[in-house]
């Protein structure tokens, strides 16, 4: 079974690990050793034996043969050395290049992963791209979240702010249809249950239909779905979320 040292015990890591943890031989290493107990006590529940924690000498991590999944914030890659030379390295940091990856860290390939908090559930969708040798088991390891896309590096920033940071501006779509619902009538709750359906719904709409179409298919003529999208449009909804996009993009 081949070593993969998973740096970092945040949410992304826990998600990711509980999809690989019988596939891949997992050693947790990160700066907490209190944390790194227990999370891969938290792991090896229901009789896994291959995560075991890995404490560091001198922040030092022997990645030599070992596939390396960096799950910890950007700036924290330069608080660990990296002894010998990786077979992968996979990487989640937003905004760290593949060329800033090759100066911190040796291996045979890299690979760059945008998830989203969906994960957690197994729903995400991931972003990928880097050394098309890899991109298998990229697909491989990252499938356990949820699905995957690859791309380019270039388009890295855009995929990154429509898929990592719009679960933000969705929430704020269910918010503003929960408190809307709750000043025409309905309960909290009772707005609430609706919302969750509708998302629920619409993901299984949106997997086999076109927007457009969705959108046409419950459009009468002079009915009350056109009134609520003529409005929409009349504020400019789609200037809106294209500026969200756009900022996300510049920062990413």
């Amino acid at each position: 079974m081949e070593t993969l040292i998973l740096v970092g015990y945040g949410k992304m890591a826990r998600a990711l690990a509980f999809g690989l943890r019988d596939r891949f031989k997992l050693k947790v290493c990160g700066r907490d050793k209190l944390k790194i107990c227990a999370f891969c006590d938290e792991l090896s529940q229901g009789n896994s034996f291959n995560v075991e924690p890995y404490f560091l000498d001198d922040n030092t991590i022997d990645i030599q043969d070992c596939h390396v999944l960096l799950c910890i914030k950007p700036y924290a890659i330069r608080e660990f050395s990296y002894k010998g030379k990786a077979r992968v390295v996979y990487s989640i940091l937003n905004a760290v290049n593949l060329d800033s990856l090759k100066t911190e860290i040796s291996s045979e390939t890299y690979i760059r992963a945008m998830p989203n908090v969906a994960a957690q559930f197994g729903k995400s969708i991931t972003s990928l791209c880097g050394d098309t040798k890899s991109k298998d088991k990229a697909f491989d390891i990252f499938s356990t979240i949820g699905r995957c896309v690859w791309i380019d590096e270039k388009k890295m920033s855009i995929a990154t702010a429509v898929g990592g940071c719009s679960p933000a501006f969705l929430a704020i779509i269910a918010e503003s249809f929960i408190d809307s619902a709750v000043a025409y009538g309905l309960s909290r709750d009772e707005a609430r249950e609706v919302v969750q359906g509708l998302f629920y719904g619409f993901s299984a709409l949106l997997d086999e239909i076109h927007p457009s179409l969705i959108k046409e298919s419950v459009m009468s003529p002079g009915g009350s779905t056109s009134q609520g999208v003529l409005s929409l449009e009349r504020d400019g909804i789609r200037g809106v979320i294209s500026n969200a996009i756009l900022n996300s993009k510049n920062f990413s």
